[in-house]
C-alpha cells in the first residue's frame, strides 16, 4: 500500500509554475481578450469569479484522480488478510459530495469466492469515515 506524507505539499516549484500559466489561461477564458474585468468590477467580484474556478478546478482534479486509481487498482489489492484472492464483480458507479461540488467514478467491485463475501461491500457512509 502506497505510503502517505502527510503535511508534505506537492506544490513543487515546477507545480506553482504551470499552475501561474493555467491562471493565466483562466483570465483568458473568463474575461477574454482584455484578461481581467471591466473597469470598476469590485475586488469580491473578482474573487467570486476565482472561487468558481477554483472549486471546479479542485472537483475535476479529485475526480479524475479517483477514476485513475480505481482504474489502476494493483492486482495485490485484490488480496484479502487471510490470503484468499477476489475475484472482480464489475464496477458500481459511486458518488461523493465534497465541498467543491459531487465527484463520480465507477468503484471496482469484487467477491472471495471460497468464503463467498463480497470484498468492496457498498457502504453508505463512504468518506473520511470509512
Amino acid at each position: 500500500m502506497a505510503k502517505r506524507t502527510v503535511g508534505k505539499s506537492k506544490l513543487t516549484a515546477e507545480v506553482r509554475q504551470r499552475l501561474g500559466e493555467i491562471a493565466r489561461e483562466a483570465q483568458w477564458l473568463l474575461y477574454g481578450e482584455g484578461k481581467c474585468p471591466e473597469w470598476g468590477t469590485s475586488f469580491a467580484e473578482i474573487e467570486d469569479d476565482a472561487k468558481e474556478v477554483g472549486y471546479e478546478l479542485i472537483r475535476l482534479l479529485m475526480q479524475y484522480s479517483v477514476i485513475d486509481q480505481a482504474e489502476g487498482m494493483p492486482k495485490a489489492a485484490l488480496t484479502s488478510d487471510s490470503g484468499e484472492v477476489a475475484e472482480g464483480a464489475g464496477t458500481e458507479e459511486r458518488t461523493l459530495e465534497t465541498e467543491s461540488g459531487p465527484v463520480t467514478w465507477n468503484e471496482p467491485q469484487a467477491y472471495l469466492p471460497k468464503s463467498r463475501k463480497a470484498f468492496f461491500p457498498s457502504v453508505e457512509g463512504f468518506g473520511t469515515g470509512r
